[in-house]
Order: structure tokens, then sequence, then C-alpha cells
């Protein structure tokens, strides 16, 4: 479903044939906990609407897939997952480590419900090759703004890991404030007008 466009790129919200980009999203960000659990369990998350998945997309090319999670459902996705590895668990016991640095991954500052938790931003470069980097940001950032707005939210929050250089320069070129950061993780949010 076609939500709205800008230069030619669309942002498109995905319900269904989610098979896809969900092992784009396991392969592209592989320290991803969704990279440990299964299509199925991810599936019925977007069916419940605890996720939400949207593609910008240029000429039928993904240019970028985006998921998100209110704060409310935020606690539902961890309990979840929690139920998840309960039932499954030898993939608790093989991904053990994933697990536990994805517990790390929870902020101890509160937010309410005009944020909206970014879980995932994967931008394929080569789909935004002919324009250049402040335009390629003004493009997602518009688009963020048209996400936020339909959750009637007023700002992003998300964290990302210290050594992912790109997601930083990325964050950091687009004004997102780090909140709070760990050994390993960095918190950021942005509101948007």
């Amino acid at each position: 479903m076609d939500i709205t466009s800008k230069n030619s790129y669309k942002l498109r919200k995905i319900e269904n044939n989610t098979y896809y980009l969900f092992n784009l999203i396991k392969r592209d960000i592989p320290s991803s906990i969704f990279s440990s659990l299964n299509y199925k369990f991810f599936n019925n998350l977007i069916k419940e609407k605890i996720i939400h998945l949207y593609i910008i997309q240029y000429q039928k090319k993904k240019s970028a897939i985006i998921t998100v999670t209110t704060v409310k459902n935020l606690q539902k996705l961890k309990y979840k997952i929690f139920l998840f590895y309960f039932i499954n668990p030898i993939k608790l016991i093989v991904n053990i480590k994933k697990i536990i640095k994805s517990l790390a991954r929870s902020s101890n500052v509160y937010f309410d419900n005009s944020y909206l938790h970014l879980l995932h931003l994967v931008i394929y470069k080569k789909n935004f090759m002919n324009i250049s980097i402040k335009k390629k940001d003004g493009i997602i950032n518009f688009f963020f703004k048209n996400i936020l707005k339909i959750f009637k939210a007023k700002s992003l929050f998300l964290c990302y890991e210290k050594k992912n250089i790109k997601a930083h320069k990325f964050y950091l070129r687009n004004n997102f404030i780090v909140y709070s950061e760990n050994k390993d993780l960095v918190f950021v949010q942005k509101r948007i007008n």
C-alpha cells in the first residue's frame, strides 16, 4: 500500500509477502535479535500490528527497509520474544550471546507514546546513487515524518552498535541526539516536526 512519495521515491507499507524482506533484514543486520528468530514469528508480529514494515521504493527497486513499533508495543514485543525462546530452548542456547547483547539494548530512559521506536533501517546506497547524500537524507527524513504522523508520534528513538560506523554517520548527520550509551551501544533520539 503506497503512503506517499517524494522525488520519484515511494513509501509503501508492507503487510503481506514479507518473507524476502525478513531475509534481507537478517542478512543486512546480523546483530539484530530478529536474525535469530524465524519468519513465522516475524510475520505474526506484522499481522498482529506489533511491528510495522515499510519500504522506500524507486522504480520498483527497494531503496530502504524500515520497521517500527510503538512504545506500548515494544513491551509486547519483548514478551513475545521471551515466549519464543521459552518455547524454543535450543534456539535460546544457540543464540545466548546475541540475546544477552540484545538485553543490553534496553534503555533505562522512559519514553511516552509521543515516541516511535525505530527497530530496523536498512539503506541500499546503490538505489540512491544518482542523488546527493543531502537529498537522500532529506527523502528518508521526509518518510520518517510521514511514518510518525501515522502513529501520531513526534519523535524517533533507537540504538545501534558503536562499531556500526555507517549508522553513526547517518544519525549524526541527521541531527539525532545521543541520550545514552554503554560500552557497545549508542542510544539516539530525534524530534521530527
